[in-house]
């Protein structure tokens, strides 16, 4: 059984956070989209829409026409920066809270924004909207999760992407793993870069808020029946009537057990018969080929490097036997893989294999590589070719001492691994009359005499205040915290560097206020900031920080970025707030 990762925070008016590995993000391309937090509404309800300009300062935004709806708020604009792996993000969103006039299919039309002189638009939105149903009927579910699969038929191999969905009428606090299937027939990845924001949609005439839990890559090992088991969590949801006790205090939250259905799907194997030379790969790829010099001598290596990218287990992908003429030395290919992910779902990558040549004869040879793979999406076997690459070899010295790629090789494959002998002897020491023998001579008399020294000092220091030395050292305790929570960062384990993070900062300000960590409330911190001093942006921040971390413990987030742009900020604020308070 295996831990469930994906745990998150559900607010019932959707609080949903978009991953900030998106390929337009990442990649710093300007981008203008439209979101809108519901699929199907009932008449009556609200819903938001978002535009959103990522990477870019725009002007002259110019909303759609709202014709069909009542525009209860808005435009409200917001502003944030992420840094992801060193890489700066920038987004603007400008959102409206709608209700619609009718019934019907609605649609928004096009936002327009000018950036660099150029005008970019949106694409429509559509709205389903029907009438209220009034209260939900008995036996209508409060929460409930959905398994769901691409398809039911899949080729041996193919990827295929598995999304849990959780969808609530009530708000969701916590939530616990009970058990997830072992995927037994399948190797399967785990995937955490996915458009996390909450929709709102219709089951059954109920309104419902809608997100992805979990989601789950899935190459198939096996042909035959293959049954995913259900996925078993506790949720918490809010006790009815139940007042808040304070700020950061939690709700009393009853348990409610949630599973999905099993699911069977069936694994086809590949077609018959298969081409000669067939490589094995499944998936949908193309190739690209290079040499990295076209005229050498007898006395030099060439490097043949092939790749082949796109979405398919890159782990089957071996190095391809491409036929090299018996002219050449050949030796093991340097491989080099990376992955990434190809929104909305698809996990794509790319394997390079770097071929050392080694000719032995002079002349002119043509290199002509294929890869035969077999395309799930055509359900076809596939030729990847390139352009023929020609090389000219000429009559060398005989030397081959500057083959410098050559000894790369040999020394990367361990051809000449580095032998070093190492002789053992025996060596008798002398310990009488040494310094560690006086040393331990003189132990009892130097420990004897430094008792009574520290027992004088302590005698005569002054009585120190505790609260005031837990306020002048708030500063130092929380940047040990900080340092630790640090530490787990870079070791990847988001859970206690939240917890870490959230410490430092409550203990600062419980040493700092003189106040119980259990009187903590959002009222008394920011009241008693301000009147030390604290900006409201000062405050604010703080208490942001603290929500974001409660928010990422339930909500199991391990997002790399979100995690540096924490620690950025909870470092520099304590910098601050101590240059107030003090």
């Amino acid at each position: 059984m295996r831990a469930l990762h994906a745990i998150f925070f559900l607010l019932l008016f959707g609080l949903g956070v978009p991953d900030q590995d998106l390929a337009a993000q990442s990649q710093g391309e300007v981008s203008f989209s439209a979101y809108a937090d519901a699929k199907e509404v009932l008449q009556g309800t609200y819903f938001e829409v978002i535009f959103t300009l990522k990477n870019g300062e725009g002007s002259g935004f110019k909303a759609p026409d709202f014709r069909d709806f009542n525009v209860l708020s808005g435009p409200n604009q917001g502003f944030q920066t992420t840094i992801v792996n060193g890489r700066m993000s920038q987004e603007t969103s400008i959102s409206y809270r709608l209700q619609a006039k009718r019934t019907g299919t609605l649609t928004i039309g096009p936002a327009s924004i000018t950036v660099n002189g150029s005008t970019l638009r949106t694409s429509p939105l559509q709205i389903k909207v029907v009438k209220g149903q009034g209260n939900p009927q008995d036996g209508t579910p409060e929460v409930f999760i959905v398994a769901r699969l691409e398809q039911e038929e899949a080729y041996l191999g193919q990827q295929l992407v598995l999304d849990y969905v959780l969808s609530a009428r009530v708000d969701v606090e916590a939530l616990t793993a009970v058990s997830e299937s072992s995927y037994e027939g399948f190797y399967s990845r785990e995937i955490h870069q996915y458009d996390t924001r909450a929709v709102r949609e219709l089951h059954n005439g109920t309104q419902y808020v809608t997100r992805i839990l979990k989601r789950v890559v899935l190459y198939p090992q096996q042909t035959g029946t293959l049954t995913i088991d259900p996925l078993n969590i506790v949720v918490g949801v809010p006790v009815p009537g139940q007042r808040s006790r304070g700020f950061f205090s939690r709700p009393e939250l009853r348990r409610l057990p949630v599973a999905s259905e099993p699911i069977q799907l069936t694994i086809k194997p590949l077609p018959e018969p298969k081409p000669d030379n067939f490589s094995g790969i499944t998936g949908n790829f193309s190739m690209r080929a290079g040499l990295n010099r076209e005229r050498i001598t007898t006395d030099d290596a060439i490097s043949l490097t092939l790749t082949l990218e796109g979405s398919g287990d890159l782990k089957r992908v071996q190095a391809p036997d491409l036929n090299f003429p018996e002219a050449f030395e050949l030796y093991e290919p340097k491989v080099v893989e990376e992955e990434y992910i190809d929104l909305p779902a698809r996990i794509k990558g790319r394997k390079s294999f770097e071929y050392l040549l080694v000719p032995q004869e002079a002349g002119n040879y043509t290199f002509e590589p294929e890869v035969i793979i077999f395309n799930p999406d055509t359900t076809a076997y596939q030729t990847l070719r390139v352009a023929p690459l020609a090389l000219e070899v000429r009559p060398g010295s005989g030397d081959k001492k500057n083959s410098g790629l050559v000894a790369e090789a040999e020394r990367n494959q361990g051809l000449y691994p580095a032998r070093q002998q190492v002789k053992l002897s025996q060596q008798k020491t002398q310990f009488f009359g040494t310094p560690l023998y006086w040393a331990l001579l003189l132990l009892p008399i130097l420990a004897t005499a430094g008792f009574a020294i520290y027992r004088r000092v302590q005698d005569n220091k002054p009585v120190v205040d505790p609260v005031l030395l837990k306020q002048q050292r708030a500063r130092e305790e929380a940047l040990k915290r900080l340092q630790t929570a640090e530490q787990h960062r870079q070791a990847n384990d988001a859970r206690s560097f939240y917890e870490e993070v959230e410490r430092a900062l409550l203990g600062y300000i419980s040493d700092k206020l003189q106040l119980p960590r259990a009187d903590l409330t959002k009222a008394n911190v920011q009241a008693k900031l301000q009147e030390l001093g604290a900006s409201d942006e000062q405050s604010g921040l703080f208490l942001e920080l603290i929500r974001n971390c409660e928010m990422a413990l339930y909500a199991g987030m391990d997002n790399a970025g979100a995690m540096e742009e924490t620690y950025t900020k909870a470092a520099a604020l304590l910098t601050e707030m101590e240059e107030v308070l003090n």
